[in-house]
Parts: structure tokens; sequence; C-alpha cells
């Protein structure tokens, strides 16, 4: 029963997402003339859904051993840095320890260093959700390309819940 309960609560991230992102793009969109490193960081509702879309494609890549759908999310640049075969590889750990990053959805991210816009424009999250004795920890770096979010770069690790962030 839980299980149908978290597949449901999944499948309604992903909807809201979707939803969400075609409202962020016209905003994204009349702000494109001010250069990237001056424009502000996303408000809190937009970070959350970053981090919760990136946790279940990465999630779901992990439990059908099927990265295209994560590689397709990237940008140009994550697309020539990475294969799906080399996603496969950098998260091999993550599917070997089962650890479920699905449920990072049921709450909201902490960021161990405040969301930030980096030089180039690109938007930095860094943090974890902070479950016991296991934590789940991001690094996740995202590009606006054409009004959208894409992903850049991605860490992400189980550690314990005491260890530094």
């Amino acid at each position: 029963m839980m299980k149908i309960k978290i597949r449901i609560l999944m499948a309604t991230v992903l909807i809201m997402v979707t939803a969400g992102a075609s409202s962020g793009q016209a905003a994204a969109q009349q702000s494109r003339s001010a250069p990237p490193y001056s424009e502000a960081v996303p408000d809190e509702n937009t970070l959350a859904r970053l981090v919760w879309s990136t946790m279940v494609a990465l999630d779901n890549a992990n439990r059908t051993e099927t990265y295209s759908v994560l590689y397709n999310l990237g940008s140009p640049e994550f697309k020539r840095r990475n294969t799906p075969a080399q996603l496969s590889q950098n998260f091999a750990a993550l599917r070997k320890n089962r650890v479920d990053v699905g449920r990072s959805i049921l709450t909201s991210p902490n960021y161990y260093i405040p969301p930030q816009r980096l030089a180039d424009g690109s938007l930095r999250l860094r943090g974890g959700f902070d479950y016991r004795p296991k934590s789940i920890r991001f690094d996740l770096v995202y590009r606006n390309i054409g009004g959208g979010w894409r992903l850049s770069a991605i860490s992400v690790v189980e550690m314990d819940f005491n260890a530094p962030k």
C-alpha cells in the first residue's frame, strides 16, 4: 500500500514539474537580455522542483538501469561529457546498495551552501536529504537553456548522517 502511495506521489510531482516548466520558461525568456551572472537565484519552489525532478529521474534510471532519460535532461555540455553508459557506471554504487533516491521527494531539500548563480550563469544546488542513519547528498549544476533549466553536472551519493556536509 505504501509503495502505491509513493508511486502516486512521484507521478504527481512529475506532472507538477511538467506543468510548472512552461510557466517558468516564459518568465525566463523575459529576463534573457540581462547577463546570466546578474540574474537572481530562482525561488524556493523552483529550486525544490529542480532537485526533486532530478532525483526522480535518477531513481527511475537506477531502477530500470536505463539512463537515456537522465542523459536527455542534460545540457549540451553534459551530453558531450557523458553517455548513458558512463552515467550507469557513475551511479553503480547507488544501484548496488539499492539506495532509494526517490524517497527524496517526500521531504524538502536542505542546502548545505546557499543556492547560487555561478560566474557563467549556471545554478549550483548543493545539499541533501538528511535521513538517519544514511543521508542522500547531492551537488547539482543547471544551465538555463532556451528559458528552461538543464542539468549540467550531477553528483548524488549516500553517506552517513553524521558525515561532514
